[in-house]
C-alpha cells in the first residue's frame, strides 16, 4: 500500500488532515476514527495516524474532495474541544504503530514510562562525568546512535578511506578514540593559516558574520516543505525514546551535530555547497572519530578546535556566532531542531560516501527528536545558556599568545617602514621588542601540548615572519655593501635568544 502525502492542521474543534490522493474513486474510501487513532483506506492508499489526544466520531466529521488538485480534506472532531494537539508536524511519530519495536537500547514507551522518566530527569546532573573502565569489559566495539552499531564501518573503510578519520573503527575502544583525536587535532592545526585569517578578515567573512538565516528571520514558521516530508516518510515509522542511561550522551551528540550543521549553513549563507557534507562530517567528532564527548563543554571545545583547524575560514568569533545560533535553535523547540537534522540528512544523502553516516547517526536522531520529551530540550537549552563562555584559553592552542606576538611584530614592522631612514629597518640589529609591562623581550609562545618538532617550529616561525613582513619591507632600497635584510622573525628571535 502507498502512504499518501499529507498535511495536518487544527482549530478548536477539528483536526484537519489533507491527503493528496489523485485519480481515485472517492466513493470507495473508508475512514476509521477511534480513541487516538485515525485510519484512511482507498486502494492503493493507506494512512494510519496515532495522535497524543483523543478524537471522536460524533457525526460532525466530514470530508471534501478537490478533483482538480487531487486532495481530500478530512475534518476529525476533537473529543475535548479547545484542546491543543501537539507535535502534529512530527510525521514519524504520528505514523508509528502502537506495536512498533526498536533495538534494545532504544525503548518504546507509553505515557506511564514517559512520566517516570520526566520525574527522574528533573534532577539530572549535567556535570556528571562519564568515566571509562581501566580495562575493557568487552572487546565488542560499539558506536553510532545509542551505541547500537558495530562491525559496520570496517568493510567500508577500504573502499572509502575518507569516510572517517579514526583508523580501524571496529578495533579502537572509546577510551583510545579521544587520545587519537587529540593527537590528530594538534598535528593538523596550522597556526600560519589561523594567523593569516586573524590578521585579514575579508569581506566575505564579514558578510557571513552578519548573515541572518531563516530560523532567525522567521522564527515562528517551521512548517516542513514537501521535500522534508518526503525524507521523513522514507524513514522507519517508529515511536522511540532513549533510555535514561543514554539520554545525556544523546543530548551532547545532538549539540555536536547541530554545531557542524549551523557552521556550514552560515558559511554558505543558507545554500549548501559541494563542501557541505565534508564540513559537517569533519567538524563533528561523532561523524569523524565516532567519539561522543563526555560533557557539553568538552563537546564545544572540540567543535571550536576543529573549526579552527580544518575549514577554509578559521575565525574564533565565527565559532561564537555558531554557538549563539545553536542556543536560539534549541529555544525554538523540536520543530526547528528537526528541520536542521533533515538539512544534515539531505546534505549527506547526496554525497558519494558520507551518506553512510545517516544509517548510524542521523536517521535515528530524526526519529528520536520527534518523540523526545520537550523538558529535555528545555533543560539542554538552559544548560547551554548558563554555561561559561568558551574562551581562547580553553582550546589546546596558544591563540592569545601568538596573536599578541604577531601584533607586536606587525607594529614593529609598521613603525620600521614609516621611518624616514630605511637603513634603520634593515641594519639595526640592536633594537629590542619590549613588553609593555616590564620591558622584557617578547618570547616566542609555545603550544600547551609540546607536539611540535624543531623543524615544525622553525617552519611556523618563518611563516609568521612572512605574514608580518609587508611588501614595502621586501622592496626597501639598500645602500651599497649593505647585507640583505633577514625576515623580521629572525631578528626578533636573535634578540630574544641569550
Amino acid at each position: 500500500m502507498l502512504t499518501p502525502k499529507f498535511d495536518i492542521n487544527q482549530n478548536d474543534v477539528f483536526v484537519i488532515v489533507t491527503m493528496h490522493v489523485p485519480y481515485i474513486k472517492i466513493s470507495e474510501s473508508e475512514i476509521f476514527i477511534e480513541g487516538t487513532e485515525f485510519k484512511f483506506y482507498l486502494k492503493p492508499y493507506y494512512l494510519r495516524l496515532n495522535f497524543d489526544n483523543e478524537i471522536i466520531e460524533d457525526g460532525t466529521e466530514h470530508a471534501q474532495y478537490d478533483v482538480e488538485k487531487g486532495d481530500i480534506v478530512v475534518h476529525i472532531p476533537k473529543k475535548n474541544q479547545g484542546e491543543l494537539f501537539k507535535d502534529l508536524d512530527m510525521i514519524n511519530k504520528l505514523l508509528a504503530p502502537k506495536s512498533a519495536t526498536m533495538p534494545p537500547n532504544i525503548e518504546i514507551v507509553g505515557e506511564e514510562t514517559i512520566s517516570k522518566e520526566e520525574d527522574a530527569e528533573d534532577d539530572f546532573n549535567w556535570e556528571w562525568e562519564q568515566n571509562f573502565p581501566d580495562t575493557p569489559i568487552s572487546v565488542h566495539i560499539c558506536y553510532g546512535f545509542c551505541n547500537e552499531y558495530s562491525n559496520y564501518y570496517s568493510p567500508l573503510i577500504t573502499e572509502f578511506p575518507g569516510l572517517l578519520d579514526i583508523p580501524y573503527p571496529d578495533q579502537v575502544p572509546p577510551l583510545n578514540r579521544k587520545t587519537l583525536l587529540d593527537d590528530n587535532l594538534l598535528e593538523s592545526f596550522d597556526m600560519e593559516h589561523y594567523l593569516s585569517d586573524f590578521m585579514d578578515i575579508n569581506e566575505f567573512v564579514g558578510d557571513v558574520l552578519h548573515y541572518k538565516p531563516r530560523y532567525i528571520t522567521n522564527p515562528d514558521n517551521f512548517t516542513l516543505v514537501d521535500d522534508e516530508q518526503s525524507l521523513l516518510c522514507q524513514l522507519p515509522s517508529a515511536h522511540i525514546q532513549v533510555g535514561l542511561e543514554n539520554i545525556k550522551s544523546t543530548m551532547i551528540g545532538l549539540v555536536d551535530i547541530l554545531y557542524s550543521f549551523v557552521f556550514d549553513h552560515l558559511i554558505n549563507c543558507g545554500e549548501p555547497s559541494v563542501e557541505s557534507a565534508w564540513n559537517i562530517c569533519k567538524l563533528s567528532s561523532q561523524l569523524s572519530w565516532l567519539y561522543t564527548p563526555n560533557s557539553l563543554r568538552e563537546c564545544l571545545i572540540l567543535n571550536y578546535s576543529r573549526s579552527l583547524t580544518f575549514p577554509l575560514y578559521r575565525h574564533f568569533e565565527f565559532c561564537t556566532r555558531v554557538l549563539e545560533d545553536i542556543k536560539f535553535i534549541l529555544s525554538r523547540g523540536k520543530s526547528c531542531i528537526l528541520k536542521c537534522l533533515l538539512g544534515v540528512l539531505n546534505t549527506l544523502r547526496s554525497h558519494e560516501f558520507y551518506y553512510l553516516h545517516n544509517k548510524t547517526f542521523i536517521n535515528n536522531y530524526c526519529l528520536w527528536i520527534q518523540n523526545v520529551n520537550e523538558r529535555h530540550i528545555e533543560k539542554l537549552s538552559e544548560r547551554l545558556n548558563s554555561m561559561d563562555m568558551i574562551c581562547k584559553s580553553d582550546l589546546p592552542f596558544p591563540l592569545e599568545e601568538f596573536e599578541a606576538y604577531v601584533d607586536v611584530c606587525s607594529s614593529e614592522a609598521s613603525d620600521c617602514c614609516s621611518s624616514s631612514e630605511c637603513d634603520t629597518c634593515s641594519t639595526d640589529e640592536d633594537s629590542q621588542v619590549s613588553d609593555e609591562d616590564d620591558g622584557q623581550p617578547v618570547p616566542i609562545p609555545k603550544f600547551k601540548d609540546a607536539f611540535l618538532t624543531e623543524n615544525k617550529l622553525e617552519s611556523l616561525e618563518d611563516g609568521i615572519g612572512k605574514i608580518t613582513l609587508k611588501e614595502e619591507d621586501k622592496h626597501c632600497p639598500k645602500e651599497t655593501g649593505e647585507k640583505e635584510r633577514r625576515p623580521l622573525i629572525e631578528e626578533l628571535d636573535s634578540e630574544c635568544s641569550p
